[in-house]
């Protein structure tokens, strides 16, 4: 977890050990023996994790296979002392012989229990996932949430009658909500003598809060105002920063000094910012966030030629709504590959991707709205392809949309799903009978979680077979017509729908 509070009593490390042909310290794959003579393969680092100030050990005499990742070890929190300042932790791997040696370092939080009433947000490093405590029924346990939600106008939407417009929204199934503030005010933020009622509200319903601050993130002072006045709430989830600052060119370290700021004024909150380019100074705007969001618009748009501004669009120039896109849907997917990919060569703390689907139309760049079959593809390819959330632009949008992701988001954010979703990392699987279709899975222990999605707009009566990890059994669909059958470490289908989109929960298999 990127926190640990007061009251935690153990915490893990996740060690990766990834052989690189772009970054890292150089490797000789081999390991000599003075016994013997003999030299042998380097294929375990042995590793020590411990306090860099004290030096106080907290993973000892352990190792990890080199060229793996996502190795996990438990560790004590009993006698370290809970404070709002980050413990400093440094790694020491070595091969066997000792001839070839490596270091990491990390921060370690632990921090004290909240006395002022206010939330408490962890963000699993491994699996990308919020974990969260209700705090209606007054819990202390920690319970994962897939966030689902939209972009929604303050002015145009939830401040004409504040109350039963968040009360109506929460009613659809979304479980957090993002509000983008006014822009017209002179503080560039929101009323906050009416923000404060909506806060109440939400902290009444149990309705999340992503508190935006685009228009005013690089003033420091406004964003101190803010991040004080709410950093105490009950329903606050995350701060959200930037928003497309790589296509504004934002200066470079603007989105990292706003992120440190918070950081110094509220350490129990994630930070979160969208991005828009495929590449353009990623490093530097993602630097900002622990949670990047991705808003790839790719459908009903001319990505060769913009008619907003009577020039063509290339790899260099021009602007047509979707950097470097094809108009298909695999534009969204590849977006959140690329940036998985960026995430390694860079070799930061991890990052968590969520996904900003299509709502909207007919204005700019799109010459319609989504239908609700292309709304389902995009949210679910994005989750099939590592995203922890989905927060979709914008609110209010056309009612069929409204209807499908109602649907989606009650079914995503239930617990026996979001569950499996938070618990995993997305496996890609290999469909056979027909192209174009997106399957993948997340297996915890007896159950496994299969999403496939079709990006062709035509039906098909082929059989369509998709080979699972393990042997598994049973079918419960989630979302989706179904009709799918399950044989050893096969799902198959006697022909698909267009756009169709299934999410099921298997049984795996005693044993598999």
């Amino acid at each position: 977890m990127n926190l640990y509070v007061e009251t935690d009593t153990t915490a893990s490390f996740i060690v990766d050990a990834r052989l690189s042909l772009v970054t890292g310290e150089p490797y000789y794959n081999g390991v000599y023996h003075k016994d013997t003579k003999e030299t042998t393969p380097f294929d375990h680092l042995y590793i020590d994790i411990s306090l860099s100030d004290s030096g106080r050990s907290l993973v000892a005499d352990k190792n990890v296979s080199v060229n793996s990742t996502a190795n996990e070890f438990q560790f004590s929190l009993a006698g370290i002392k809970a404070q709002l300042e980050p413990y400093n932790v440094t790694l020491v791997g070595a091969s066997r012989d000792g001839n070839q040696s490596y270091t990491a370092t990390t921060q370690l939080f632990k921090l004290p229990a909240r006395t002022d009433g206010g939330s408490v947000v962890k963000l699993d490093r491994l699996y990308n996932g919020l974990q969260v405590q209700d705090y209606l029924s007054n819990s202390d346990a920690w319970s994962s949430l897939f966030p689902y939600s939209f972009y929604g106008s303050w002015d145009g939407y939830f401040q004409r009658a504040i109350v039963d417009n968040a009360k109506a929204y929460k009613e659809y199934g979304y479980n957090i909500v993002h509000v983008v503030p006014n822009a017209g005010l002179a503080n560039e933020a929101f009323n906050f003598t009416e923000f404060d009622l909506f806060m109440d509200t939400c902290d009444e319903l149990g309705l999340w809060v992503m508190y935006d601050m685009r228009w005013t993130y690089k003033n420091l002072s406004s964003v101190t105002e803010q991040v004080n006045r709410y950093k105490a709430r009950k329903s606050l989830l995350l701060w959200y920063t930037a928003d497309e600052p790589d296509g504004q060119s934002d200066t470079l370290n603007a989105t990292v000094d706003t992120y440190t700021h918070i950081k110094s004024l509220d350490a129990y909150h994630p930070i979160s910012l969208c991005l828009n380019c495929l590449n353009f100074h990623y490093d530097a705007y993602s630097s900002g966030a622990d949670i990047i969001l991705s808003d790839v618009y790719p459908i009903a748009v001319n990505t060769s030629y913009s008619d907003v501004y009577g020039t063509p669009c290339n790899t260099t120039y021009g602007c047509c709504g979707c950097d470097d896109c094809t108009g298909a849907f695999e534009d969204v997917s590849t977006r959140l590959d690329l940036f998985a990919t960026y995430q390694t060569w860079l070799r930061q703390e991890p990052k968590a991707f969520w996904g900003v689907p299509q709502a909207f139309g007919n204005e700019t760049f799109w010459s319609r709205y989504p239908t609700d079959a292309e709304e389902a593809v995009m949210a679910l390819l994005s989750v099939n392809h590592g995203a922890t959330g989905i927060v979709a632009w914008d609110w209010p949008t056309q009612p069929d949309i409204v209807t499908v992701t109602a649907g989606l988001a009650k079914a995503l954010t239930a617990a026996d799903v979001a569950d499996l979703l938070l618990a995993a990392r997305a496996a890609p699987l290999v469909v056979t009978g027909r192209e174009r279709v997106d399957a993948a899975a997340w297996r915890v222990g007896g159950k496994m979680l299969v999403s496939v999605v079709s990006l062709e707009y035509e039906d098909t009566p082929e059989s369509v077979s998709i080979a699972l990890p393990v042997a598994a059994s049973g079918s419960s669909t989630k979302w989706g017509p179904g009709g799918w059958t399950v044989s050893g470490s096969t799902l198959s289908k006697q022909g698909l729908q267009a756009l169709e989109v299934d999410v099921l929960v298997l049984d795996v298999v005693a044993g598999a």
